[in-house]
């Protein structure tokens, strides 16, 4: 259960920081380069909140949070209203993304309050124009809902025997048709006015599971033969944030260091996204970032943010001093100032597109 970050903690992890230093005049909203070293750490964050206490939501957005991840089980009411009362508490009119993994099957957070998804291995079936009429009706109910971001879809490949084909969460393991499928659910979603997530780059496929261990994938010439095709097609076609995974991958990773956190491998990402794409984590919470580096998730998002992510998602009790912690690193300069103006910007021109910053 996660828990709420009260009025003691945000003066904690704001420290010298205070509330008129975040309202100060020279802000511009539009110009992260205005912007206090704590306001990009805040927009540079993504938590988790558990829809059972959606006050936290409320007091994180406050803070100026990039970004809330739903968890746990949603109330049967009330759910809309209570996200629209998060929104309505950032400042300056810069909302957070409300984001929620809406994959299908055995990965869909809000079933309950919208409705049943079939599996990808089941749509990785389908025509696309199929795929894409099932993600334009689902994310039209998520946009009525308040949720501006699935994170989704899994752009992996089918590996018979693995962690993600165990849970059907693949559409398949041809590599083109992968990424017609992939593609067919991003469009749809951004029909319905709800940003997607591509994930888990550099593809999850051969790798166990990350939320309790370490796993390594294929070496770097065997990714771009088969795992990275779907990624690679959808981010030359314009997919806008793409979900990095914990993985390590000879010639492409750092030995040991996982994609999320290695500046080897966000380069080379970066090369093939482009300036505009936002680089998001996949959460810094499980084993294969924190614990198996030796560092808590609050030192995994300091560390992947250095390495050139541009987001970091922070599934920890208390984000907001992941928050104060990120800050501490752009003042010191082991996180360039200028690097996160530049994440940050990409982040507020998508908050932009999808309607949660003034353009």
């Amino acid at each position: 259960m996660l828990h709420a970050a009260g009025g003691g903690l945000l003066a904690l992890a704001l420290g010298p920081v205070t509330f008129a230093t975040l309202h100060a005049s020279a802000y511009d909203v539009r110009d992260p380069a205005t912007w206090s070293n704590w306001q990009l750490a805040a927009q540079l964050t993504v938590s988790c909140v558990d829809m059972g206490d959606l006050g936290d939501a409320r007091r994180q957005a406050a803070a100026g949070i990039g970004g809330l991840t739903l968890l746990g089980t949603p109330p049967r009411q009330g759910l809309g209203r209570r996200l629209a009362t998060a929104r309505r508490a950032a400042p300056h009119g810069l909302a957070p993304f409300v984001m929620s993994d809406e994959e299908g099957g055995s990965v869909q957070r809000l079933r309950q309050v919208v409705y049943p998804l079939p599996s990808a291995a089941t749509m990785g079936t389908w025509s696309p124009s199929r795929v894409h009429r099932t993600a334009r009706a689902y994310g039209t109910r998520l946009r009525r809902l308040g949720v501006q971001m699935d994170l989704a879809p899994v752009a992996d490949l089918t590996v018979r025997g693995s962690y993600m084909t165990s849970l059907r969460r693949t559409f398949g393991s041809d590599p083109r048709m992968v990424a017609r499928s992939v593609q067919a659910w991003r469009l749809g979603m951004d029909e319905a006015k709800v940003a997607s997530a591509l994930k888990h780059w550099p593809g999850h496929g051969h790798a166990a599971n990350t939320h309790d261990r370490a796993a390594a994938v294929p070496p770097v010439a065997v990714l771009q033969r088969r795992d990275m095709v779907p990624f690679d097609l959808e981010l030359a076609a314009g997919a806008a944030v793409v979900m990095v995974g914990h993985l390590t991958s000879r010639g492409l990773t750092e030995p040991g260091v996982p994609a999320s956190e290695s500046p080897r491998a966000l380069r080379y990402l970066r090369g093939r996204a482009g300036n505009e794409t936002v680089i998001l984590t996949d959460s810094l919470s499980m084993t294969a970032a924190s614990t198996a580096q030796g560092l808590t998730p609050i030192g995994a998002a300091v560390r992947s943010l250095r390495a050139g992510a541009d987001w970091a998602l922070v599934c920890n009790r208390h984000p907001l001093r992941a928050v104060a912690a990120i800050r501490d690193s752009i003042t010191s300069g082991r996180l360039p100032r200028p690097q996160a103006v530049a994440s940050a910007r990409r982040i507020v021109a998508l908050k932009a597109r999808y309607g949660l910053a003034p353009r």
